[in-house]
């Protein structure tokens, strides 16, 4: 009888290969292919949020006088603003600094004389949002007329609405998967399908604002009362999107 002697390196390999169950094997089987979709939705909207900046300037030779004068006109401002509960308001910016209204004299002078010539200039903003319209453009004209004056005036969607349309649109973008889905599967002749990740990506691109540069007040209009601005919705749009990793079953 012949004994076999199996070489050291062949019997080590032998004892230390993986070893393959049937169940591995079947679970590699059944997997099913990794494809990568991807949908999107959108629409336009009709904005419902008017926002509004004014500013109040002041110039003069006194800072005091300046600031309080900013003081006097920013808190009869905001007391008639509050009086409407629709509207939201803030104060912004408030600054002073002093000026040479001639920058450029015909002749050299001192330091006393430059400071005599110098103003000092005031200002702060107030900004005002609100869903009812007409309230807001009458606030503003009330406001126009105390001496304020306009920052920019513009439309957008409220968060609320935006937020609303996103779900809606949520809706359109995954039942288009969904039908991808099905296409790609009944395609290759697979059993159906499962989402096994997804990725939601919603947006919307508001208009820009128009800035209002300020102007000089002539003696007439100071006189008679100013007209209550205008203001007209434009829309956004608004669009979601979706990726979606789709395993196809066997």
């Amino acid at each position: 009888m012949k004994n076999f002697i199996l070489p050291a390196t062949f019997a080590i390999a032998l004892f230390c290969a993986p070893v393959v169950r049937a169940d591995d094997v079947k679970v590699k089987e059944q997997s099913g292919i990794n494809v990568t979709l991807s949908a999107s939705d959108q629409k336009k909207v009709t904005q419902d949020l008017l926002v509004a900046s004014l500013r109040i300037e002041i110039d003069n030779k006194d800072s005091r006088k300046v600031q309080d004068d900013i003081n006097k006109a920013m808190k009869s401002a905001l007391d008639i603003v509050k009086a409407e509960p629709e509207i939201k308001v803030s104060t912004g910016s408030y600054y002073v600094y002093n000026f040479d209204p001639n920058p450029a004299p015909p002749k050299p002078l001192s330091n006393d004389e430059m400071k005599k010539r110098m103003v000092w200039k005031g200002s702060q903003t107030i900004d005002l949002k609100s869903k009812d319209a007409q309230k807001i453009l009458d606030i503003l004209g009330k406001l126009q007329d105390m001496g304020f004056v306009m920052n920019g005036l513009n439309y957008t969607l409220s968060p609320e609405l935006a937020e609303a349309q996103k779900d809606e649109l949520l809706i359109g973008a995954l039942k288009k998967i969904q039908n991808k889905a099905a296409l790609v599967a009944k395609t290759l002749g697979k059993s159906g399908y499962e989402i096994a990740d997804l990725t939601i990506d919603g947006s919307y691109v508001p208009q820009q604002p128009v800035p209002m540069m300020s102007m000089a007040r002539s003696g007439a209009m100071e006189k008679a009362d100013m007209a209550a601005p205008v203001a007209a919705p434009s829309e956004d749009d608004v669009s979601l999107s979706v990726s979606a990793r789709v395993v196809l079953k066997p």
